[in-house]
């Protein structure tokens, strides 16, 4: 059914209601109430996953901040993202092959050192919510009790905890271990069956690659009552073209960047309004 308005007044109310349309999409899109996460601390700015890169996220306005745990050779939990050390640091080999004192004999990247889990948590202490990402193997059971000491000795809640996962059968034993503790897996392509990957492991949160969105994809997760988050957005236009297709959260190098380049989009609307 159309509308033909049959004076100029009618035109003026038309416009006048497309612009309060557009104002109203863009405090959606203001990011408000769509989580931003920071990727591996601010990583576009500090080395990864260091102490440094978590302090810079949460100076930047984060949400939450996502870093990457390996159990190395000695049982420990400790943050990094590579499966080897020779990118980052000034040694070679596997992280799961070298004991703590030989991790932290390491630089990352000149400056910094290889922390663990213990040591992220209590330097974040509750400022933001963790985005923890398991890599390896038999990694589950260690965070599952770590988190668990947070929430009972520590005065954490088990909302500032998130894990993730493309090993969607760790998260299979996290929620198996502890239902309490939220859950998100994470994928790199469409799936045929959509969602049912996340829905299938009782994941909250669907985390997909910011190139493999579709509006039917998004929905689908979201018929199934599970979050999706996106990753990894760094370009303000990506970021609003994927916050209109529904997402509920941002995977950023940028945290600030990112908010501040909503906001700027705003202020634009409304004064060349």
């Amino acid at each position: 059914m159309s509308y033909t308005p049959k004076k100029k007044g009618g035109a003026m109310k038309i416009i006048k209601v497309a612009i309060l349309g557009g104002v109203l999409f863009l405090s959606c899109i203001s990011l408000h109430s769509v989580t931003i996460i920071g990727h591996r601390g601010a990583s576009g700015y500090e080395p990864e996953n260091t102490l440094s890169s978590f302090a810079r996220a949460i100076e930047c306005g984060a949400d939450m901040v996502e870093f990457d745990v390996w159990k190395c050779l000695s049982g420990e939990i400790v943050v990094f993202h590579d499966m080897r050390v020779d990118r980052l640091t000034d040694g070679t080999g596997c992280v799961e092959l070298k004991t703590l004192d030989e991790l932290k004999e390491l630089v990352v990247l000149g400056s910094e050192t290889i922390p663990t889990l213990i040591e992220v948590l209590d330097f974040i202490d509750r400022r933001v919510k963790v985005y923890i990402e398991l890599k390896g193997l038999n990694v589950a059971e260690a965070v599952v009790q770590t988190i668990e000491h947070y929430v009972t000795k520590k005065q954490w809640q088990y909302d500032d905890f998130l894990v993730a996962s493309f090993d969607h059968t760790q998260l299979q034993e996290v929620k198996m271990r502890n239902n309490s503790i939220a859950v998100a897996a994470i994928v790199c392509g469409i799936p045929v069956k959509l969602g049912s990957f996340a829905s299938d492991v009782n994941a909250n949160i669907a985390v997909l690659d910011a190139e493999c969105i579709t509006q039917r994809f998004v929905d689908d997760i979201h018929s199934r009552g599970i979050l999706v988050y996106v990753y990894t957005v760094n370009n303000a236009d990506d970021a609003a073209r994927l916050v209109a297709c529904g997402i509920d959260g941002i995977v950023t190098d940028y945290p600030d960047y990112i908010r501040i380049s909503f906001s700027s989009k705003s202020d634009l609307f409304l004064s060349s309004s």
